[in-house]
């Protein structure tokens, strides 16, 4: 191809690319899917959550494992796991990454040789004060768009959104493939979320 022909053919190749890069993205019916938002909105909140806490190396996760070590010192690590709808490997690996900073320690159990309780170190209780007041902040922040009243019907919705059964747990009990477990969303988590992804959710 002469020169002059090749030129125009990759100036017009470049205007096809800027105008398909300038195109709107279609979502399709992407945006009317709960699922799909819950996601959106996760990754939202998970973004200004490790801005605010990222030099801290505690994760959405292991807040939330601290908070329920706190709140019930000498928790054991499965029921741990249990309490967060995750594998018995995550569990675990939440625990050591703890450990490893220093926040938790496993003491053993006086009633069981083998099983070992979860306590806050005395850094651990030091450091509390400052992830909540961290996380209160980006909790704050986060809803500022927000009214108060939009907050509060918002937090009722998922709260009731997060304690009903899902569908296919209610579809295998109807069926007898599965008998019901106390806390619905570990329930639901362990019967819908493949292990492996159970225990990445750390």
């Amino acid at each position: 191809m002469p020169a002059p022909m090749r030129s125009a053919a990759t100036r017009s190749g470049a205007r096809s690319e800027r105008r398909s890069e300038s195109r709107a993205v279609d979502y399709g019916t992407l945006p009317n899917h709960v699922g799909y938002l819950l996601r959106l909105a996760q990754l939202r909140v998970w973004e200004d959550f490790y801005g605010r806490m990222g030099d801290t190396g505690v994760s959405p996760a292991l807040f939330s494992a601290l908070m329920l070590v706190r709140s019930n010192p000498g928790i054991q690590q499965s029921r741990l796991g249990e309490a967060l709808g995750v594998a018995r490997s995550g569990a675990m690996t939440m625990t050591d990454r703890l450990e490893r900073l220093g926040l938790v320690e496993r003491r053993a159990d006086p009633h069981d040789r083998r099983a070992y309780g979860l306590f806050l170190t005395h850094d651990g209780e030091r450091r509390m004060a400052e992830f909540v007041a961290r996380v209160q902040q980006h909790d704050m922040l986060i809803n500022k768009v927000l009214s108060p009243d939009e907050h509060r019907t918002l937090m009722q919705l998922l709260h009731k959104f997060v304690a009903a059964p899902a569908p296919i747990a209610e579809e295998r009990r109807e069926a007898g493939l599965s008998d019901a477990e106390d806390d619905p969303v570990a329930s639901r988590t362990k019967r819908t979320v493949p292990a492996r992804r159970r225990a990445s959710l750390s």
